[in-house]
């Protein structure tokens, strides 16, 4: 919640300051990027968007939406003094604040469960669906959130991917084999969902889980989860956005059974 102190610093000083540490090296001194926001949404998407950047140019593979879930999820704990880590190739992130802290980091987990305040549901969803999501949508990947809390005060979230079990995400679509028939696509079984999601792709290009929610009329968790699966059948890659788009196996696939939707 941006009230209290870090609403008040943020009227004095019109800036919402955040600091972003990169190791290259872990015996290494970090790159340190220093980053003026003046107001609540340029935070949320600017600082996202850099920490996503930063850290699939060290070869990360956190998806841009679970980066982005957790920087909107500080608001609610009345942030201050934000530093983001990147290390592990990328594939680690910390974020920690100096605010108040989170009393009960079991409940943050809970669907339905949040501190948000009318005013900051301005700005974020505020329903209590963003830190289950991305508990389930990294834990299905292969990877681990964890929150505790910071040295004096605070909170810190590490987001961990296992690379050795997650497939590398690319935006490089699959090889094309020069003859490709219906018969290639014989053993893949799909929903009607995952159809319907495959097509709304070949209409807008590239979509993330909140677009799919709202077009389709699916909950957030399912638009998560199917677009998951979808990639890992090599139907969907990542974008630069960090939002998915048709690989060109998903193009075939949809060449051939367009009649199906």
């Amino acid at each position: 919640m941006l009230d209290g102190q870090a609403n008040t610093n943020q009227k004095r000083n019109n800036s919402i300051p955040v600091r972003i540490a990169v190791y290259d090296n872990m015996k290494s001194i970090p790159r340190v990027l220093e980053f003026d926001f003046s107001n609540v949404s340029d935070f949320i998407n600017e600082s996202s968007q850099q920490a996503y950047r930063l850290s699939h140019e060290s070869g990360g593979q956190i998806p841009y939406t679970i980066i982005r879930e957790i920087i909107e999820n500080l608001i609610h704990a009345d942030f201050s003094e934000i530093i983001i880590t990147i290390c592990d190739d990328g594939n680690h992130i910390i974020i920690s604040d100096q605010g108040p802290g989170i009393e009960n980091k079991d409940k943050a987990f809970l669907p339905g469960y949040t501190s948000a305040t009318q005013k900051m549901k301005e700005y974020i969803r505020g329903v209590g669906s963003g830190l289950p999501i991305v508990k389930e949508t990294i834990t299905f990947s292969g990877g681990s959130i964890d929150i505790s809390d910071n040295i004096k005060k605070g909170t810190v979230v590490s987001l961990k991917i296992d690379t050795e079990q997650k497939p590398s995400n690319t935006e490089t679509p699959p090889p094309q084999e020069p003859k490709q028939d219906v018969k290639d696509f014989s053993n893949l079984s799909l929903t009607l969902r995952q159809k319907k999601i495959l097509s709304l792709m070949l209409e807008m290009e590239e979509a993330g889980p909140s677009k799919i929610a709202k077009e389709l009329k699916f909950s957030l968790s399912t638009s998560y989860r199917e677009l998951i699966v979808l990639e890992e059948k090599k139907l969907l890659v990542a974008s630069s956005s960090g939002k998915r788009k048709l690989s060109q196996k998903g193009i075939k696939y949809l060449e051939y059974y367009s009649n199906s939707f």
